[in-house]
């Protein structure tokens, strides 16, 4: 009796642990200026989920909310995008976003129709965008592959004077590119673009060192 009262609380820990692993199976493959990324399997096919995060000491929530949330500035700073803007607007939570990324030769461009919402908590102070694709909102375009599954989630925290920044990205980008490629971009295309939201926003700059 006694050697099965000591097994099963054993047995409840070790369930317990399997299964937050499964869950929270995150691997960090980089850290560098303050930037932090990981990946996971991915939620469709094999390419890999991408999580970042990253603490601008000196930048506020609103502040951050605001550039992520303009679209039409997003060639000016977003890494590989050639086009975006907004096809329809809601309310000032939502609205639908059109972007067009550039691929390496001899692939073709993606293209990505996203209903975006940004959901504010009063009592905390979190701002959580979530960007979910909507590949029929629109016509598909010749010459470039439409993003048919997609979802990001940007998680902005206020943390002392400043914000912590946090994305997850999970997408299937179709027509055929290698895995090597697109796993290889799970890691740089987060880490460029947290590079390039530090640099853009000017007072988060002492953060790199971070």
């Amino acid at each position: 009796m006694k050697l099965r009262t000591l097994y099963l609380p054993l047995l409840l820990l070790t369930l317990t642990s399997f299964t937050w692993f499964q869950v929270d199976d995150w691997l960090l493959e980089r850290e560098k200026k303050g930037i932090k990324v990981f990946t996971r399997k991915g939620k469709w096919g094999k390419l890999r989920d991408s999580k970042a995060d990253m603490i601008l000491p000196s930048t506020k929530v609103e502040e951050v909310v605001k550039f992520l949330t303009d679209f039409d500035n997003y060639p000016n700073w977003m890494p590989r995008c050639r086009t975006a803007k907004i096809l329809a607007r809601f309310s000032d939570s939502e609205f639908i976003g059109y972007t067009v990324v550039k691929c390496p030769w001899p692939l073709a461009d993606r293209d990505c129709v996203v209903r975006v919402k940004v959901q504010r908590d009063p009592a905390t102070g979190i701002v959580v965008i979530n960007e979910t694709s909507e590949p029929k909102y629109i016509n598909k375009k010749d010459n470039v592959v439409r993003i048919e599954q997609m979802f990001a989630t940007w998680r902005i925290v206020p943390k002392g004077d400043g914000t912590q920044v946090t994305n997850e990205y999970s997408s299937n980008p179709g027509g055929g590119i290698p895995d090597w490629m697109t796993n290889t971009q799970s890691v740089d295309n987060p880490y460029d673009m947290f590079t390039t939201i530090q640099n853009a926003l000017p007072s988060s700059k002492s953060g790199k060192g971070h």
